[in-house]
This record gives structure tokens, C-alpha cells and sequence, in this order.
């Protein structure tokens, strides 16, 4: 039977090091904080004018679906809302002590080498 990587190396042991990665990122991504920012254009807010163009836009639709400005309007606008939101995100990792830390970045590097270890032939 063949373990990890087709090697003779241990498949149990290529579990155990994707489940300290798996649990080192998920402590690592729980400090992250994510925030949304307001956008503005010309000093205005700029997510009520996409607003305003998606409903004429799908207005348009409903009036006659072949309109191809209705179209264009509707999906321009679902597209510049969607992009904005994901422009418009921020990132902060919480404060957290150094011990906490070298925890969770230790635990990716350790269930690294145990997966690299795993890919070894028991020979060598």
C-alpha cells in the first residue's frame, strides 16, 4: 500500500500535519478583523447613484427584456457594486500577544514539515 505521494511514507502522519496547519490558520484568521469603508464620489455617497442606475436598469428590463441598455445599466451597476465592496475592505490583525503568535505561525511551519515528511520514502 502506498502512502502520501505515492511514497511508502506515512499517510497518518501527512493527516496530522495538514490538521495542525488547518488549525494554525483557522487561529491566525480569527484574529483578523474585516471593515468596510464608505465610498464617495465628489463628496457624495457614491453607493446610492449605483443604486439608482441598477433600479433604472432593471426598470428597463422589466419594461422590455431585449433592451440591451437595460442590460448593460443593470449589470454595469451590479458589477461596480460588487467591486467596490471588495475595494473597499480593510484588514486589521487584532493585538495579540507574542506567545499567541509564535503559536499560530509555529504550528503552520511544524504541520508543513510533517506533510514534506510524510512525501519521504521510509528508506531514507
Amino acid at each position: 500500500m502506498r502512502g502520501a505521494g505515492g511514497t511508502p511514507g506515512g499517510i497518518g502522519m501527512f493527516l496530522l500535519g495538514l490538521f495542525i496547519i488547518a488549525a494554525g490558520v483557522y487561529m491566525f484568521l480569527s484574529r483578523v478583523d474585516v471593515t468596510l469603508r464608505r465610498w464617495y464620489l465628489g463628496g457624495y455617497d457614491a453607493y446610492g447613484v449605483i443604486l439608482v442606475i441598477f433600479a433604472l436598469g432593471l426598470g428597463i428590463l422589466f419594461f422590455n427584456a431585449r433592451n440591451v441598455a437595460g442590460w448593460i445599466l443593470t449589470l454595469g451597476s451590479l458589477a461596480a457594486i460588487i467591486l467596490s465592496i471588495v475595494v473597499n475592505l480593510d484588514f486589521y490583525f487584532r493585538p495579540t500577544n507574542l506567545t499567541t503568535t509564535l503559536l499560530m505561525i509555529g504550528s503552520i511551519g511544524i504541520g508543513l514539515g510533517l506533510i514534506f515528511r510524510s512525501f519521504r520514502s521510509a528508506t531514507e
